[in-house]
């Protein structure tokens, strides 16, 4: 858990925090990848959205649509989290994130015997958007 949350939180606030999570993104040791996609993903809820570079999301989409199946576990939880994120804190591609959803459907991630859920992505984000907060950004990921 220190590496999907405490590590995130701290790189989300440095200036590196973009180019960390992209490198750690593809890392082969799922404890790193992981910490690079909720490092992206507390990026986009934290940034303005004309800070982007919207390609580059978008395109980060299209890997997840393409690689969630293959990823290891949690790394598809984190992917799906990602997801979220973007249709969440990205005005501009909440309707892609939310068409990324539509394809990933429900992701499955072994939780360890646990009681916990994967939210389905397409739920979230359109609760979101009916409670019209797409796009509001958060001050700080720390819970």
């Amino acid at each position: 858990m220190v590496s999907e949350y405490t590590v995130p939180w701290v790189a989300t606030e440095s200036d590196h925090g973009r180019a960390l999570a992209l490198k750690w993104m593809k890392a082969k040791k799922e404890s790193v990848a992981t910490s690079g996609w909720n490092t992206y993903s507390g990026h986009v809820a934290v940034t303005p959205d004309d800070e982007f570079d919207l390609d580059q999301i978008e395109s980060i989409l299209e890997q997840v649509e393409g690689g969630i199946d293959s990823a290891m576990n949690r790394v598809k939880y984190t992917m799906n989290g990602f997801v979220i994120a973007v249709g969440t804190y990205v005005k501009p591609l909440s309707r892609r994130a939310k068409a990324t959803a539509r394809k990933l459907g429900k992701v499955d991630v072994e939780m360890d015997g646990t009681s916990c859920k994967v939210p389905l992505a397409i739920e979230v984000i359109t609760r979101t958007e009916e409670s019209g907060r797409t796009g509001r950004k958060r001050k700080t990921i720390k819970c």
